[in-house]
């Protein structure tokens, strides 16, 4: 008998319409249903302005205008605020996601850490040795993930100190999804990783996609245009149009669906 797969996520029934400025309204999701397997990289795959990066909105905890469920490991998520979801084991890169300026990579990465020991003043006062460790802790931890990527004597090794804002665009992308792997987080959202990136990084991309599933065991959902990409990297595809969930399934049997062909133009 075949086990029955897990699902971390699932969204069901999920509506939400906007008004524009001609006090016009238009459902923009009509009813989307997906379940995400646990321990897979699914790809979410539609046209401009079919809901999906306010779909990953909705499960972040920045969109509450909305009917329908949300569901993380069987437990409600609806309308809980971005702040406590973010703590509660979802990571997400957003569009623009990039480094902080006026912050060192280091403390970038440090800042990406789920181990808030020291964040507070009095704390790090009346606690130092303990403060001490977690820094060092985080460090190592950083410095680990930065030479499992980059490999040994790699740039970056050198570079710790540099502020975030002065790395290229490309390079902010590669680091701030290094940075994601310094948390404790289950489910990652990845909102079109390798959009306006060089093509020099984008195996880099893929290299640290693959990683967050095969090494730290993470379930990763993803907004990507770059259909090549999502033919290497994602285990499940679904695509959303009219907004709907019109089929999901083997990556490479949806993207080569004659209807999903016709319909998305690109693929």
């Amino acid at each position: 008998m075949s086990e029955q797969p897990q699902y971390i996520l699932q969204l069901k029934d999920i509506h939400i319409s906007f008004t524009n400025a001609h006090n016009e309204t238009f459902d923009l999701l009509r009813g989307v249903n997906l379940d995400v397997e646990k321990g897979k990289i699914t790809a979410l795959v539609g046209g401009n302005g079919t809901g999906k990066t306010t779909l990953f909105n909705i499960i972040s905890g920045f969109e509450k205008n909305y009917t329908g469920e949300v569901l993380f490991e069987g437990h409600n998520f609806n309308r809980i605020p971005a702040h406590r979801i973010s703590l509660m084991g979802i990571g997400r890169l957003f569009q623009d996601g990039q480094l902080m300026g006026g912050l060192t990579l280091m403390e970038n990465m440090k800042l990406a850490s789920d181990d808030t020991t020291g964040e507070m003043p009095f704390s790090s006062l009346l606690f130092r040795n303990k403060w001490k460790q977690a820094e060092q802790k985080k460090e190592e931890q950083a410095r680990e993930i930065l030479t499992r990527i980059f490999g040994e004597g790699n740039k970056y090794m050198n570079l710790l100190d540099q502020d975030g804002a002065e790395f290229s665009y490309g390079e902010q992308r590669i680091l701030s999804l290094a940075c994601m792997l310094m948390g404790d987080d289950r489910l990652l959202l990845l909102d079109e990783p390798t959009s306006g990136v060089n093509p020099i990084y984008i195996d880099t991309i893929e290299q640290i996609v693959k990683e967050m599933k095969e090494i730290e065991g993470l379930t990763v959902l993803l907004i990507e245009h770059n259909m090549h990409f999502v033919r290497k990297v994602a285990d499940v595809c679904a695509y959303l149009d009219g907004g709907e969930i019109i089929t999901v399934g083997d990556t490479d049997k949806v993207l080569d669906n004659e209807n999903v062909r016709n319909s998305y133009m690109g693929l």
